[in-house]
C-alpha cells in the first residue's frame, strides 16, 4: 500500500465518522492499518490536525482540517485561533 493511499484511508475513516475527534487506535481498527502507521500519518501527513486535550484515556485525538472546518461552530474556531489551539 503506497503512502498516499494510506492517508486517503485514514482520511476517509475519520470523514465518515460522527464523532469530530478521533482516536489513532480507533481509527487502525476502522482502517486495519498497524497503529504505528496510522500514528506516523496523522503526525506527519498534511490535512490532519491533532487536538490540545486528550480523551478520557490520555490519548490523543486527530480529526481532518476539513472537518473540523465543516464541524465546528464559527465562535469555537476563533477562540480555538486566539489561543492557538489548533494551527488551520
Amino acid at each position: 500500500m503506497t503512502e498516499s493511499d494510506t492517508k486517503e484511508k485514514i482520511h476517509t475513516a475519520i470523514t465518515r465518522s460522527e464523532h469530530l475527534w478521533r482516536t489513532a487506535t480507533g481509527i487502525a481498527r476502522d482502517t486495519g492499518l498497524a497503529l504505528e502507521t496510522v500514528i506516523k500519518t496523522l503526525e506527519t501527513g498534511d490535512g490532519f490536525l491533532q487536538a490540545d486535550h486528550t480523551n478520557g484515556r490520555g490519548q490523543s485525538l486527530y480529526t481532518t482540517r476539513e472537518k473540523y472546518l465543516s464541524d465546528t461552530p464559527w465562535h469555537r474556531r476563533l477562540l480555538d485561533l486566539i489561543v492557538n489551539k489548533v494551527g488551520v
